[in-house]
């Protein structure tokens, strides 16, 4: 899954909480998802980060 995708899904899934579609029985299971996508894209924006600023030190390094 990308980062896209994960986001994408995250926010149909928040818009069909808020919007109270989801029926109360299937609520558990949505907002175990929703915490799955949450941790998902936190961890690629983390290698993301971490891929700059590697490439920021290296910079720095040669100048």
């Amino acid at each position: 899954m990308t980062y896209q995708e994960a986001y994408e899904q995250l926010s149909s899934l928040v818009d069909e909480i808020e919007n109270e579609a989801v029926p109360l029985d299937e609520l558990p299971g949505r907002i175990r998802q929703a915490t799955e996508l949450i941790a998902f894209c936190q961890q690629r924006l983390r290698a993301v980060d971490d891929d700059y600023q590697q490439a920021l030190n290296q910079l720095q390094k040669r100048q």
